[in-house]
């Protein structure tokens, strides 16, 4: 008997914090990946028991790389990026049953699905989605880029760090970070 699961929606990599609330406490976690139709959470201080949990959080706003002059990329920071703040309500898709409070203590990472979100929302995430996709491909691009070593690896370092990766980690090591998050882009 074989197998064949398919995805939904494409997944990006999305490396930032989310706020959720949890009994009128504001609590942070971390985001790992997006997708349409949900995200992965990391390093939550506390697993909610309720089934729909709002959350708040920032996607960046960015450019198409590969329409931009290699100075201009070279000049832009994160920081001065713009962002959109999506809010939306989202259930958690393992389940807990069984686990002792203990146990759920070490349960590292989370998916949640969304179950509600703005039409506004939706598109800000199928935006984002798309562009880092076009972006990944631009960089893995420039891992087979001819030119200069010195500037390609310039340019591999800023774009790198432009995606949320080490821009310090080496280049192979890079590579390969940025193969997997491609790979987990793809649908099937």
């Amino acid at each position: 008997m074989s197998f064949n699961f398919k995805r939904l929606h494409l997944r990006a990599p999305l490396k930032t914090s989310a706020l959720y609330l949890v009994d009128d406490f504001a609590l942070k976690g971390s985001i790992l990946n997006i997708s349409e139709g949900g995200l992965l959470l990391e390093n939550l201080p506390s697993v909610p028991d309720i089934k729909a949990i709002p959350l708040m959080f920032p996607l960046i706003d960015y450019p198409e790389f590969s329409l931009l002059h290699p100075e201009v990329l070279l000049g832009l920071k994160v920081l001065f990026l713009e962002k959109k703040i999506v809010r939306m309500k989202a259930r958690i898709v393992r389940s807990f049953e069984g686990f002792s409070d203990v146990d759920r203590v070490f349960v590292t990472k989370i998916g949640c699905e969304f179950v509600s979100s703005s039409d506004k929302c939706k598109e800000y995430i199928s935006d984002y989605v798309a562009r880092y996709a076009k972006n990944l491909i631009y960089f893995l691009g420039l891992f087979e880029g001819r030119g200069q070593k010195a500037d390609r690896n310039k340019l591999l370092r800023k774009t790198a760090g432009l995606l949320g990766y080490d821009s310090e980690m080496q280049i192979a090591q890079m590579r390969l970070k940025a193969l997997h998050d491609y790979q987990s882009l793809e649908s099937t």
